[in-house]
């Protein structure tokens, strides 16, 4: 660390008492996120590891993980809608966009100014991210967007979002991609519906339609093709945010980090299996959620400082996802296990969701956003364990071609 940057020690005093006097207690009347996220920002402790010229405080991680603490060990209000804003997409304009969108973007991100999305995956791609066929044509000095995305989280609060689409068909897959920003709120050629979830509430994740949106050329983030080398950015922030590190760590206003400690729970749940004496049946099960909660907490606390060292750069946050996303699975099923018919049914006429077996039903979620388990596998065996990639019949084909063989099919 440079001599000439507060010590962590030093700045968690002041931020201590920052907290302490400009933002209430969970228990007080709720803000909404904008008012609180402003009051960080103005305060000086938004974007703390961001360089000052685009609205940060030029510190580092530790800061940024020291305030968050700190925050939480003050049950301060922290913000909850801006997981993906700043603790994905900003630090990916940071890394790979040009100077005119970041002074343009950041500091009204890191302000809570706007709401930034993620637009990656598709109705038909599966976790082929890759094979997006979202088109994107370049037309004079613009771009027209024409396709759909789907499973968008926030997309329904978002003012922008950035989008993977296809601007070369001629050439393979990987290298026809492109990552532009498209505005989302009041664009009369866009279309975002939310989606109903496995619960029957309206969840927040959304569907997206683009009808041949215009935009300017220098929305494009990194050249054109260059879309999936900047969407490997994006989506290790995603995985560094699910696990609860790097930029994605963003306190107990996050309620989407994976790493999560069940250790209440596990409790919990032995109660109640010795109370309908099955507790021999699920003792293995309860065991596993409590070990779960220890080991996940522990490596993402590893991954987070070794980010902070610099010893653990690249995708080591998939390394995290996977583990918090499964154990939150295993969590669900023990609690399906041990609670019995109560997990699925209630007294009374009125519909409740509230009960284990909801839960389970929403846990695979977790598996599947930010990138599924398997995916999560292929990256942790592929590049942090270095071993042979998967076989792939279609990588260097033209994807026009690869389009063409698979409607013969």
């Amino acid at each position: 660390m440079s001599a000439d940057i507060e010590s962590v020690e030093a700045f968690t005093e002041r931020a201590r008492d920052w907290l302490a006097t400009n933002l209430p207690s969970w228990d007080d009347e709720l803000l909404d996120d904008v008012v609180l996220q402003n009051r960080i920002f103005d305060g000086g402790f938004g974007g703390l590891a961001f360089p000052p010229e685009y609205g940060g405080a030029g510190l580092t991680l530790a800061h940024h993980k020291a305030f968050y603490e700190t925050a939480d060990e003050l049950d301060r209000q922290l913000p909850g809608k801006y997981w993906v804003s700043i603790g994905m997409v900003a630090p990916m304009l940071l890394e790979r966009a040009s100077e005119e969108i970041k002074q343009e973007f950041l500091p009204q991100i890191l302000r809570g100014d706007i709401v930034v999305i993620q637009l990656l995956s598709e109705p038909r791609g599966g976790s082929d991210l890759a094979g997006v066929m979202t088109r994107l044509t370049r037309d004079g000095d613009q771009y027209i967007l024409d396709g759909a995305k789907m499973w968008s989280t926030n997309a329904y609060l978002a003012d922008y979002g950035v989008c993977l689409a296809r601007s070369d068909w001629d050439v393979p897959k990987h290298p026809g991609l492109s990552m532009i920003i498209v505005p989302l709120d009041r664009n009369d050629d866009v279309t975002v519906r939310r989606t109903r979830m496995a619960d029957g509430q309206m969840g927040d994740v959304c569907e997206e339609f683009f009808d041949g949106v215009a935009l300017p050329a220098t929305n494009l983030i990194g050249a054109e093709g260059d879309g999936w080398s900047v969407a490997q950015t994006l989506m290790a922030h995603e995985r560094n945010q699910t696990a609860g590190v790097g930029f994605g760590y963003l306190g107990s206003g996050n309620t989407t980090v994976m790493v999560v400690d069940r250790s209440a729970l596990a409790a919990s749940l032995a109660a109640t299996a010795r109370a309908r004496d099955v507790l021999d049946d699920h003792s293995q099960q309860l065991a596993d959620v409590f070990v779960d909660s220890i080991v996940t907490k522990l490596t993402s606390a590893r991954i987070m400082r070794g980010q902070m060292l610099g010893t653990h750069e690249g995708p080591w946050g998939s390394a995290g996802k996977l583990l918090g996303s499964e154990a939150g699975h295993r969590a669900a099923l023990a609690s399906l296990a041990t609670t019995g018919a109560d997990a699925v049914v209630w007294d009374g006429d009125e519909i409740s969701v509230e009960n284990a077996g909801t839960a389970w039903l929403l846990a695979r979620s977790s598996t599947i956003g930010g990138g599924t388990s398997e995916i999560q596998r292929n990256i942790i065996s592929e590049r942090l364990l270095s071993l042979p990639r998967e076989p792939s019949f279609d990588r260097e084909l033209p994807y026009s071609e690869v389009v063409r063989n698979a409607s013969k099919f």
